[in-house]
């Protein structure tokens, strides 16, 4: 699909944010079983392999070192991006900016991220805090969150879309869809909303990335890989583990791609289940999560995008008015 692939070219614009050159320390490779969080991972891989860029060292949330051994003011961080920027799921956007604290001299990128700030008080002090080191660029996921940062004062963002649009051409279905087949994959968290009357058809099988999407074998596996990383990460001895946890993590990225290729249509107010549909070539029907963020993501990037349709649930309106306060 060509704009997909116009998006996954789009990316390219990062590269011109740093030296390619130098050594990049990727941080905050996810530890959990939100698939949409693992094709961000794998297609921020798979883009440090297009670009054939030295990832010199690798570190999640729970094994990143008070200080790394051997680091020069000229090695650059490239932090994991996602829908965790903001005050919902305030304790990553803490420990961002506790890098930036740490390490004021280095180049620090963040990586695609959407923007929802629920405290204005807490938004300005983000910014506040961003704005105090000189060698920082965020990168916003949509438009409508390089808009809340630019308002708030952050002069060092520019827009690019998701990292997961670099596996276009890269993932394929693995099984053959049946016909006129629909899955609705819908958010259990608190960013959910509820779905349009218009979706809501009965006898159609409800899913989320961790209900229905793996095997009991490997929830179980599960426990036993993310509880090793993240153990040995907080009190163990400094081991890099990242090979086993993407051993894992393509097992349950592959998972998410043999239920999706089943299906015909993918109903869901996921941005990744979106993604992941749209990426495998299925028809997608999608509504907001309770803030606004996929209509943002459609709006910037998705509205020209023939296989999808968008639903624009009223009951999510305001709420997402309220963020670009």
């Amino acid at each position: 699909m060509k704009q997909l692939t116009a998006l996954k070219e789009r990316l390219s614009t990062i590269t011109s944010f740093f030296d390619t050159r130098h050594r990049l320390i990727y941080v905050d490779y996810p530890l959990h079983t939100n698939v949409g969080d693992l094709l961000i991972n794998l297609g921020c891989e798979q883009f440090f392999d297009d670009h054939k860029l030295h990832i010199w060292k690798r570190y999640n949330y729970y094994d990143f070192p008070r200080q790394i051994g051997g680091i020069t003011k000229d090695d650059i961080f490239l932090l994991h991006g996602g829908g965790n920027f903001g005050d919902i799921w305030f304790h990553f956007q803490s420990f961002r900016e506790s890098i930036l604290q740490r390490y004021p001299q280095n180049r620090i990128i963040f990586l695609p991220q959407s923007v929802h700030f629920r405290s204005k008080e807490r938004l300005a002090a983000s910014v506040r805090r961003m704005s105090e080191h000189q060698n920082l660029h965020v990168f916003a996921r949509d438009f409508a969150s390089l808009d809340l940062l630019q308002n708030a004062g952050l002069k060092c963002v520019s827009a690019v879309p998701d990292m997961a649009h670099s596996l276009a051409g890269v993932l394929k279905p693995t099984k053959e869809a049946a016909k006129n087949s629909k899955l609705r994959l819908m958010r259990r968290d608190q960013e959910a909303s509820p779905c349009p009357e218009t979706l809501s058809t009965n006898g159609i099988p409800i899913a989320d990335w961790d209900h229905g999407t793996f095997s009991i074998l490997r929830q179980l596996a599960h426990r036993v890989v993310v509880n090793t990383v993240k153990g040995i990460g907080r009190y163990g001895p400094p081991i890099d583990l990242h090979g086993l946890w993407y051993w894992h993590r393509d097992k349950m990225i592959r998972d998410g791609v043999d239920l999706f290729s089943v299906y015909e249509t993918i109903i869901t107010n996921r941005l990744h289940a979106m993604l992941l549909g749209l990426l495998l070539g299925r028809n997608v029907s999608a509504w907001d999560n309770n803030y606004g963020k996929l209509s943002s993501y459609y709006d910037s990037w998705l509205h020209d995008v023939p296989k999808v349709k968008f639903y624009r649930s009223i009951s999510t309106e305001p709420q997402r008015e309220a963020v670009a306060v």
